[in-house]
């Protein structure tokens, strides 16, 4: 009589062992492609986000035979003009027609202010801001780049900001502007034209004043939301005590030194912020996105050189820029 074998079925633990060993590997493998892949996702919709703003800017100057300017009556600028007389608003809200938000652009109220800081520190009658700041206090997806989530909105803990412990939403995008400090203002129709940017308070920059050529100087870039905790990040409805714009030359793109080459006498450490310095950067790997004068988006690498990100700022230098 014959006894039957009987065979087990299944895994034996070294097996098992085996194939869960396998898995480790294939996902250590797999998850920074995917990471990679994700961020490559984010990247493109970023840049696809600067071209709309691109279009927005050519469709404002197709309407107006101006670009416009970076900031609109910001109080600083407005010395000896009535804190009544002062907006504070950042030059993105009258791009809002041309990003599909007209009827958002049609309930904001241009004869009040949208930040609270007037000259010498002057309040803004009561409630002025409060109207306008109440319709700008929303996240934008536009002015959002998908690698940066945040923090969304901006706290406010001093009188640079809007009153009433209201927040303004950030933007990653902004002007470039002139490297100046934050209350050297109203200078773009003075200044030679060699040392112009395309945008500033006030500014009424045209074609034909970009003799470098569009395709050779920066419109816009990128910046980070939370680059600090001063209430001088950048939002894309007003323009508090620090906010002026960008510049690719101020600072070097995400760098938390002071570039002693823009300012001589010493260097001075912080994290990068728009004051006096308008630093640009992002959460992208090894550089930023700018948004040049003819609608191109290019990649500016974190070590660019200064001289090239300088020609990029200025409109009229006669500079012949190299490669980058």
């Amino acid at each position: 009589m014959m006894l039957e074998t009987k065979t087990r079925k299944g895994f034996t633990l070294i097996e098992l062992l085996v194939v869960i060993a396998i898995i480790a590997i294939l996902i250590a493998l797999l998850l920074p492609a995917v990471q990679q892949a994700r961020e490559a996702a984010r990247r493109s919709d970023c840049r696809n986000k600067m071209k709309q703003l691109g279009l927005a800017l050519h469709n404002y100057l197709e309407t107006h035979s101006v670009l416009p300017p970076s900031s609109v009556a910001k109080g600083l600028c407005s010395t000896g003009v009535a804190a009544s007389n002062t907006l504070n608003g950042n030059g993105l809200v009258l791009l809002l027609p041309y990003l599909d938000q007209s009827a958002l652009y049609n309930q904001l109220n241009f004869s009040l202010a949208f930040d609270d800081y007037g000259p010498g520190s002057a309040p803004l009658p009561s409630g002025g801001a409060t109207s306008n700041a109440d319709l700008v206090n929303r996240r934008m997806a536009i002015f959002n780049c998908p690698s940066d989530p945040g923090p969304q909105g901006i706290p406010v803990s001093s009188s640079y900001m809007l009153p009433g412990g209201s927040n303004e939403h950030r933007t990653n995008y902004d002007f470039i502007v002139y490297r100046l400090t934050y209350n050297n203002c109203h200078g773009w129709t003075s200044r030679a034209a060699s040392q112009r940017t395309m945008f500033e308070d006030g500014s009424k920059c045209r074609p034909r004043d970009v003799t470098d050529g569009m395709s050779n100087t920066a419109m816009m870039a990128e910046t980070r939301q939370a680059c600090c905790g001063n209430g001088a990040n950048a939002n894309w409805g007003g323009r508090g005590y620090t906010q002026i714009g960008l510049s690719l030359s101020g600072v070097t793109p995400n760098r938390t030194t002071r570039n002693s080459s823009s300012y001589p006498g010493g260097s001075k450490d912080f994290a990068p912020w728009l004051g006096d310095w308008n630093t640009t950067g992002s959460l992208h790997v090894g550089g930023l996105h700018v948004l040049l004068g003819d609608g191109a988006v290019r990649f500016m690498g974190d070590n660019t050189d200064y001289s090239i990100r300088l020609n990029l700022d200025r409109i009229a230098d006669g500079n012949v820029i190299g490669e980058w």
